[in-house]
């Protein structure tokens, strides 16, 4: 009855994920985000990385951006992990045989049991996923890493590894963005 008035059924309502945000990160800083599930980090740092984009506002960075998002993304299930990483290198426009110059270094950081460097990922667990994933893009020298959440995934041991690589990098003036829900 409304249309045939001419009235607009409205079938939403306006959420902001984020609202005046602002903030500067300087070349080897880095920022860690805490809040609650659904405060906008996620968001943030999708809009950072170029996988989303704002509505309202701008911003900008300087150099590679290489993003650790949600666990598995941009990856061919059917791929092995070593396909994926020279998928991956292609998709981020890595000049031909990068990837390969730094798989034995991807390889040996990821540390995948048996032959699973060599299976399709669709095989992989989440904490094997997130292996190949972190040391990609740690092995392809981003100049700001974004990382959402996705360390917790995974043994202790593999996180206190990615913690000591985060800290080289960061003392090479890699710049860092992560997010988290969780204080630890």
């Amino acid at each position: 009855l409304a249309a045939a008035h001419g009235e607009r059924d409205v079938r939403h309502d306006d959420f902001w994920a984020l609202r005046d945000v602002s903030f500067t990160v300087r070349r080897g800083e880095s920022l860690g985000v805490i809040g609650v599930n659904g405060s906008g980090k996620s968001t943030l740092l999708k809009i950072l990385s170029g996988a989303l984009y704002p509505t309202v506002g701008t911003f900008h960075i300087q150099g590679r951006v290489l993003s650790l998002l949600e666990l598995g993304t941009g990856l061919n299930p059917e791929l092995t992990g070593r396909q994926n990483v020279i998928n991956s290198s292609r998709l981020l426009a890595f000049p031909p045989g990068y990837a390969t110059e730094r798989m034995p270094q991807i390889e040996a950081f990821a540390e995948l049991p048996d032959s699973f460097f060599d299976r399709p990922v669709k095989l992989y667990s989440s904490g094997m996923l997130v292996r190949l994933v972190f040391s990609m893009f740690a092995c392809f020298d981003p100049d700001v890493f974004v990382i959402d959440e996705a360390l917790s995934v995974g043994d202790v041991f593999f996180q206190q590894k990615c913690a000591r690589r985060l800290a080289e990098m960061k003392a090479t003036g890699v710049t860092m963005l992560f997010v988290s829900h969780d204080l630890d």
